[in-house]
């Protein structure tokens, strides 16, 4: 148990931690805090209130539902394999394994492939494009030069 008076800092950083309950505030602080909350009371007040209003709305906010994929390795590591072999004579154990999934280096190397196609494919169309316009370009310019020289 702590003995020192709680600042005020100390009591806001557990007011912000833990919430305006103070059941929740830890046991070695929670009579300090009662404290301080008796020798200053207009701070604890505004930091109570503030405290509060945030309790409310993570109050109000639904849980979010597991995904399959958090739901198959808590299964996996509740019951590995291990333990299904010392038990599976006894009982009907069927062990839960995780759905496999691919290795993301093999993932990193595919997207690497397919970005460096890709790119091959664009460039290679850029260049073969501004060479045509280039050569298009040229022949007209030849073209206007032979027709100024048969002018003279």
């Amino acid at each position: 148990m702590i003995t020192q008076p709680m600042t005020s800092d100390r009591f806001e950083a557990i007011i912000e931690a833990y919430g305006a309950t103070p059941s929740r505030w830890p046991e070695a602080e929670r009579d300090a805090a009662r404290a301080f909350m008796q020798r200053e009371p207009q701070i604890a007040r505004a930091l109570m209130a503030e405290a509060r209003g945030i309790d409310a709305l993570l109050g109000s906010l639904a849980a979010p539902e597991p995904s399959d994929a958090l739901q198959w390795e808590v299964l996996a590591r509740l019951m590995p394999a291990a333990v299904v072999e010392k038990v599976a004579d006894e009982y009907n154990v069927v062990p839960f394994t995780a759905p496999a999934k691919p290795k993301s280096r093999v993932m990193w190397l595919a997207s690497g492939l397919a970005a460096a196609c890709a790119a091959g494919v664009i460039f290679g169309v850029n260049i073969g494009l501004a060479s045509t316009a280039d050569l298009r370009a040229e022949d007209v310019l030849v073209a206007a030069n032979y027709s100024d020289v048969d002018s003279w």
